[in-house]
């Protein structure tokens, strides 16, 4: 069975006692195949191995990592990459939403919370009472945030009004036909706002009213569970139009181009537009801890700051710190 992003996709690692024949089967399953394992599966799978196992097996520290589903294809390499180098090291990867990793760190239950938008005050302040400690603010690098579209569909280009009368409450663009399309009423795809993808596309689009407060997106925008669903919806539906990193790009999948005003040239997510400043849907990727990272999450955090883990992030069409 194949799991959706809702599902909380788990890079297993088993931590009780199993034969080293037991460990070696799921470090032979490549990262995609974990992915479309899921959590449940490979839950019943770990299960089923440490009950099978008869031998003797290593300790191994464990760091818990959960959070934003943009970052979930990076966070899953990271470890991946990680656990190779380190073999007394043991990640768990989940990607249920920024805002879910960050509840789970307020909570204490995880030590690195992935997000693809800043904390917000109400959250540090939530950190502070739970911990007598500080949120700290790690970048690891930037992203662009792509506009989907069904690869038949003409238009390739839109400015950010043109979107913010597509995307935001209030705004009247409802038909492909008014912005150079087919006469198809506009069917938009976003993600739950558990996502921080959800947030930031709302404020960089949809931005705020005279109140100086954000506005909504508009009623019937579909709330989608990950980005490749998002992503899955643009590719069979002719009058789709959706948001997700610019990473689920898929060969079966049309992007526009973007510009700042509506008349100028579009430019579309690269990693090179989106390093320059050139595309204007672009953000910092974060991570967040309790605290000073320390000890084995201080060693991991560093290792992705550095070379190699920067070397991922640009492998996963994310852009590096360097760049």
């Amino acid at each position: 069975m194949f799991c959706d992003d809702n599902v909380t996709y788990s890079m297993w690692r088993i931590l009780t006692e199993t034969s080293v024949s037991a460990r070696n089967s799921l470090k032979n399953m490549n990262r995609k195949q974990l992915i479309k394992l899921g959590a449940q599966g490979a839950l019943t799978l770990g299960l089923a191995i440490s009950l099978s196992s008869c031998g003797g097996g290593d300790d191994l520290n464990a760091i818990s990592v959960n959070g934003s589903d943009t970052m979930l294809q990076v966070g899953l390499a990271w470890a991946e990459k990680y656990q190779q180098l380190n073999d007394d090291i043991g990640l768990t990867v989940n990607g249920e939403g920024s805002g879910t990793g960050i509840k789970a760190l307020i909570n204490g239950t995880i030590q690195i919370a992935h997000s693809s938008r800043p904390m917000k005050d109400t959250e540090r302040e939530q950190i502070k009472a739970a911990h007598g400690k500080e949120a700290v603010q790690h970048i690891v690098g930037y992203d662009g945030i792509a506009v989907f579209v069904h690869p038949s569909n003409p238009v390739k280009s839109l400015s950010l009004e043109q979107l913010h009368g597509i995307w935001a409450e209030g705004g009247t663009i409802n038909n492909w036909s008014q912005v150079g399309g087919p006469d198809l009423e506009i069917n938009r795809a976003g993600r739950n706002n558990a996502s921080g993808t959800y947030s930031f596309f709302q404020s960089a689009v949809c931005g705020k009213g005279s109140d100086g407060k954000g506005i909504e997106f508009k009623q019937g925008t579909a709330a989608m569970p990950g980005s490749t669903a998002v992503v899955e919806f643009c590719e069979t539906t002719p009058s789709a139009i959706g948001y997700s990193g610019m990473g689920y790009k898929t060969e079966k999948v049309g992007w526009l181009q973007v510009s700042k005003t509506t008349g100028a040239a579009g430019v579309g997510p690269s990693n090179p537009t989106v390093a320059s400043g050139d595309y204007p849907i672009a953000r910092a990727l974060y991570i967040y801890t309790v605290g000073e990272p320390e000890g084995d999450v201080k060693e991991y955090l560093d290792w992705i700051k550095g070379p190699e883990g920067q070397a991922i992030v640009e492998a996963e069409s994310f852009v590096p710190l360097s760049n």
